[in-house]
């Protein structure tokens, strides 16, 4: 008979801020795409290493299921759909990688299409 040797170390919990993070990261691996900014206070946050990502929205229903809704800016001439689920597939990878979470969904919401400089 074999013996099970594990011992329950505790809990592990994952803040959705965590999980938001990780979205927000994974965006940059898109070409043709970027987070939605919200003015100078986000700039000024992240110049000095804080991590605000007002672009981002974790939320948790009742039956513990996990939603995010990203906003983002197409660069101009890319096809948006194509884009858009590009960043949902990405995401999704991410999060699985990083924290094994299925998602319930991911809804993205282009806010603006921008030139490249």
């Amino acid at each position: 008979m074999r013996q099970d040797n594990t011992v329950d170390l505790g809990v592990v919990q994952i803040h959705k801020k965590v999980i938001g993070d990780i979205a927000a990261a994974s965006v940059k691996e898109v070409a043709g795409a970027q987070l939605a900014t919200f003015g100078v206070i986000s700039y000024v946050a992240e110049i000095f290493g804080y991590k605000n990502y007002p672009a981002v929205s974790v939320t948790v229903d009742k039956d513990h299921q996990i939603s995010i809704k990203i906003r983002v800016i197409i660069y101009y001439g890319m096809n948006i759909p194509v884009i858009a689920r590009q960043i949902q597939d990405v995401i999704r990878q991410a999060v699985e990688d990083a924290v094994d979470i299925n998602l319930k969904e991911i809804n993205v919401n282009v806010q603006a299409v921008e030139r490249r400089e």
